[in-house]
């Protein structure tokens, strides 16, 4: 019996020398996210302390560190979520790696060439078409016409150590009524 013990604590240790091996692997893949192997005690009936096993691998679905890539179509997923793929045989797929690219006719696909998909949405205010299927995310190449923006919102933070103007009442047009920094 102690040898079957100590058999299932080396396999459940293996399979988490696996895990570990997966994380560091994976460490520097977009959109990857770590698993942690659970542990629980096997037991039979009323006796208990038969050994361990891995009751589950759970994946961490918290965010990540989010870093500007400099290319306009890699976006982040926040929480939880996955982004849909579909390939050329119609098989989906569930990805957070959220690095995208225009293939020849301007779908949305990602480094692999999967199409991303979504629902399609309309109108001026666009809402998501209920019952709809998901398409393909396209990007047309044609001008949209501007719309102006009508509202905006800040959160600032004032510096309480930069000196105060030198000149009042505020004007756009006198850089002594307003604080700024040189730039070298």
């Amino acid at each position: 019996m102690a040898f079957s013990q100590a058999v299932s604590g080396l396999n459940a240790a293996a399979t988490n020398l696996d895990v570990i091996g997966n994380n560091i692997a994976n460490s520097a893949t977009y959109g990857f996210k770590s698993g942690t192997a659970s542990f629980a005690d096997m037991f039979a009936g009323s006796k208990v302390g038969l050994g361990v096993k891995v009751a589950g691998i759970t994946q961490d679905f918290t965010d990540g560190t989010t870093t500007n890539t400099g290319r306009g179509l890699d976006v982040a997923i926040s929480q939880n979520g996955f982004f849909r793929l579909v390939d050329s045989n119609g098989s989906v797929f569930y990805s957070r790696n959220g690095q995208f690219k225009l293939d020849e006719n301007r779908n949305l696909v990602n480094m692999q060439g999967l199409q991303l998909t979504g629902y399609p949405a309309t109108g001026t205010s666009p809402t998501i078409q209920q019952g709809a299927n998901p398409t393909n995310i396209s990007i047309p190449n044609t001008l949209m016409a501007a719309k102006t923006t009508t509202t905006a919102s800040m959160q600032i933070n004032l510096n309480s150590s930069d000196p105060l103007p030198t000149v009042t009442p505020f004007s756009a047009s006198n850089a002594d009524s307003y604080n700024k920094k040189k730039v070298r």
